[in-house]
């Protein structure tokens, strides 16, 4: 075909073209190619132009394809984004995931591969790493652009990445760091660089730390700068820490050694990486000094956090003072509620996380910054405002750190969201009231309320002078709750309620003795700000009702009635649906209203043990939304096992439920030799020894075997594992069988709230004689085999059975096998493996008989 013939082509007969045959033809330079022949578009015509591109551009092009933010309509003018989609569309269309060989080039090759992520990012993702168009390089930002767009499984990415040499990933890693914006950006905009960018390629066991650190150093060498020079010295601590720890045959002593030294070494790139881009005005000295205090003892949770910021440090002259992230955070402020609920998606602009780099340096050097500008941010509050910066250091600038530091991040971010939130209006309040609500929410001592607290506070901040008199009238009874509590009504001002409205609310909070008792309860506070957060976020509240329901709840408040307003704001139509399957019904029309005055009287049914039972949990809102997964699951067994799970349980049956064996086999087999196990697992062991209480517990906290309802039923949610009840249905599915199953138990370390901290489920098995054994799960959040192996062997020794775990091959030990017969949940989970199972016999392998 003559090129010449392309002129004037719509798109569609493009299309055409390119698919009957892509013989010669290529995309480069702003446009695709046919026999060397440039072909643009042109209001959605093709236009052929004599000049050929050159590789520099199709090279600029690609670059551009993979920037990690791989929406090409809106990085590419049109004609270049357009035509290299339309070829990838073409082929996608025709072959599927063929198209990957067919592509005619490596532009094209991209979008294809980053389209075939979509439906299988597995097999796509095995492609990618073999032989085509595409360097190693390239190879890389494509699968770093499909994890940012598609989330790519957790456990595929490292895998891949350890396949590419360190080099490359050292480069990428600078560039991306190198390309963020020099001022805060919201978390969908910012994505998280990947820590394993900067991990050493796997190498041999007696190898790894003497060539590990080697390779280290060559990199860092190799940048060739004075940044780099120092921070060799920190390779050499690396090595005088892990050096002395490798045993004769070359191995660090066991796994924990082994990650915390590929943590250092990782870390120490990755910070590298953040600030490769300093500028001469940099201070390297303080640079260098934050790194060496999060290098060693950061969790890994806030290091993306830290190096962000790191990022931006090292384009300026001077320390850490985090003016930026007022101003950032006081624009969103400004924005119409709800607030709060978006501070979660946004994290926090002011980035707690952050605040780590508070380990190595005293506080007073933070405040000494903050205190200098605060007159510049908010001159007209300032009197205000730096009373509260001198109550935050007379207070906490003598503790040693790093003693307190999570207590010291807290109130520093806190106060740094107050200056926000004082910055957000332009209107001037009167700081006699200002002061009683920044000393009000600097005190307070729940932090999951702040974000609510502090978009009240700019509400208010942002309201008439009326208000601000109502809300900040002295004489105010009940305590700092009851002067906070209203600022949760602002939100509604005043579209849906008046100045007026706001008034008599006041007054009939301020009249019920009850209400006040009630509010200045710790659950009852932030029941109430979530709740009412939620109205305003609903669409399902009836505007004309707003008023009638904030007054019948004000003169009459109770923790139920919050509970069950948030779970129908919440829940909507689904509600209905969990009242249905409880054996209960209400009156549809006006229900909060009705709910604000009846509470649970409003519900109807045959008995209300249930609800009166689920009130009183925590987190209680979310077992009627895993009902109403479950039922969208389809799987009718599983429901069923969660009307048994809450019926037995406000009957204080529960435990004879879970253990009995008529819908249980495994149990059957377990009882036959072991009857005494019919009773349950707190009938066959008393407690922990003080020993092992000491070896894992701090001050306050509590060690216990649990098969509690609630523990076994929330303990995803509070460890943060896949079985959270809130969580992806494929893992969630198997969360009955933790909670219904009596061969399960967890070993659970709970905070002085009772607040789970960290958990190991035990489990009832069969060993290789078809005799029952104990098999300890690894922990979580620790995700450690051994965690509680103390504990475990104190369960083992009193209910005379032998305990298995994980094997670890690094320690010789080959592995076993128990079994799991079939038991009472449709499905199963196993923690060793994060996979489920539908109900089966199951052998576990790779399992150690353990030996003290």
């Amino acid at each position: 075909m003559n090129p010449y013939q392309l002129n004037g082509l719509t798109l569609q007969q493009l299309h055409a073209l390119i698919m009957k045959s892509s013989i010669g033809f290529s995309a480069q330079d702003g446009s695709v190619q046919f026999l060397g022949k440039q072909v643009e578009l042109h209001d959605g015509i093709t236009v052929l132009s004599e000049q050929t591109s050159n590789t520099d551009g199709s090279k600029q092009l690609f670059e551009r394809l993979v920037n990690l933010r791989p929406d090409l309509e809106k990085q590419l003018p049109g004609s270049k984004a357009e035509a290299i989609q339309l070829a990838a569309s073409s082929l996608m269309e025709q072959f599927h995931d063929g198209a990957i060989e067919k592509s005619p080039t490596k532009e094209v090759q991209c979008v294809v591969f980053h389209e075939c992520m979509r439906t299988d990012a597995s097999k796509t993702v095995k492609k990618l790493f073999e032989k085509n168009f595409l360097n190693t390089a390239e190879k890389l930002r494509v699968m770093l652009a499909a994890d940012e767009q598609f989330e790519l499984p957790a456990e595929m990415v490292p895998r891949y990445l350890e396949r590419i040499p360190l080099s490359i990933r050292f480069e990428e890693a600078k560039n991306l760091f190198q390309r963020l914006p020099d001022s805060p950006s919201p978390a969908e905009e910012n994505s998280v660089i990947n820590e394993k960018l900067t991990a050493l390629n796997p190498l041999e066991d007696d190898k790894l730390v003497k060539d590990g650190l080697l390779q280290i150093r060559q990199t860092l060498e190799s940048e060739n700068n004075e940044f780099a020079r120092q921070l060799l010295s920190e390779v050499d601590n690396i090595e005088k820490k892990f050096i002395p720890r490798v045993d004769v045959d070359g191995y660090l002593p066991n796994i924990f050694v082994d990650e915390d030294f590929k943590c250092c070494t990782r870390r120490l790139l990755y910070l590298y990486a953040a600030c490769s881009g300093f500028s001469e005005k940099a201070d390297i000295a303080e640079l260098m000094s934050y790194i060496r205090s999060v290098l060693y003892n950061t969790n890994s949770d806030n290091i993306w956090h830290i190096a962000k910021e790191l990022a931006y440090l090292a384009k300026q002259q001077g320390s850490i003072d985090y003016c930026r992230y007022i101003d950032a955070v006081a624009n969103i402020l400004k924005a119409p509620a709800p607030v709060a609920l978006q501070f979660e998606e946004l994290k926090q602009l002011s980035d707690i996380n952050g605040f780590v780099l508070l380990e190595g340096k005293p506080l007073a050097r933070y405040l000494t910054a903050l205190r200098a500008n605060i007159g510049k941010i908010t001159p007209e509050y300032s009197q205000v405002l730096l009373t509260a910066v001198d109550n935050l250091e007379s207070k906490y600038a003598a503790t040693p750190l790093p003693e307190d530091v999570p207590v010291i991040k807290v109130k520093v971010h806190r106060l740094l969201m107050i200056i926000a939130a004082c910055k957000s209006s332009k209107e001037i309040m009167d700081t006699s009231v200002l002061d009683h609500f920044v000393r009000a929410i600097m005190k307070h001592g729940n932090k999951k309320n702040i974000p609510y607290l502090i978009s009240g506070l700019a509400r208010l901040i942002q309201s008439t002078p009326k208000i601000q008199q109502i809300l900040g009238e002295s004489g105010i009874k009940g305590g700092d709750h009851l002067r906070l509590a209203p600022l949760q009504w602002l939100a509604f001002v005043p579209d849906v309620i008046s100045e007026d409205d706001i008034e008599e609310l006041c007054k009939c909070l301020q009249a019920s003795s009850a209400s006040r008792r009630r509010m200045k309860d710790g659950k009852v506070f932030h029941q109430w700000l979530v709740t009412l957060e939620r109205a305003l976020a609903s669409n399902d509240m009836n505007k004309a009702m707003v008023m009638q329901t904030l007054k019948k709840l004000t003169q009459s408040l109770t923790c139920e009635k919050l509970g069950l307003l948030y779970m129908i704001l919440n829940m909507g139509d689904r509600f209905n649906q969990f009242l249905d399957s409880m054996g209960l019904s209400c009156q549809k029309e006006g229900l909060p209203l009705l709910i604000a005055e009846k509470g649970a009287d409003a519900l109807v049914g045959k008995s209300k043990e249930v609800s009166q039972w689920l009130w009183r949990q925590r987190h209680h809102y979310l077992l009627p939304f895993y009902m109403a997964s479950m039922e969208e699951y389809g799987n009718t067994e599983l429901t069923d096992l969660i009307l048994q799970f809450t019926e037995t349980s406000a009957s204080n049956t529960f435990i004879e439920s879970r253990q009995s064996p008529l819908t249980n086999p495994h149990l059957k087999a377990v009882y036959r030799i072991y009857p005494q196990f019919k009773a349950g697992w707190g009938a066959n062991f008393s407690d922990f020894s003080e020993e092992t209480r000491s070896k894992l517990l701090s001050p306050g906290e509590t060690l216990k075997l649990t098969e509690d309802p609630w523990d076994l039923f929330i303990s995803g949610l509070e460890v943060r594992t896949c079985l959270t009840p809130d969580g992806a249905q494929d893992y969630s599915r198997g969360l009955m069988s933790y909670v219904m199953d009596g061969r399960n138990a967890m070993i659970v370390r709970k905070n002085a709230k009772g607040d789970i901290l960290s958990r190991s489920v035990i489990r009832m098995v069969l060993d290789q004689d078809d005799r029952p054994a104990l098999f300890l799960e690894k922990a979580y959040p620790d995700k450690s085999d051994l965690l509680f192996i103390d504990a475990a062997r104190e369960i083992a020794d009193e209910m005379e059975l032998p305990l298995y775990h994980r094997a670890d091959p690094k320690k010789g030990e080959t592995g076993e096998a128990v079994k799991i017969l079939q038991g009472r949940a449709p499905f199963d989970y196993f923690d060793a493996f994060m996979v489920t199972k539908e109900r089966q016999e199951f052998t576990i392998t790779n399992v150690q008989y353990d030996v003290r």
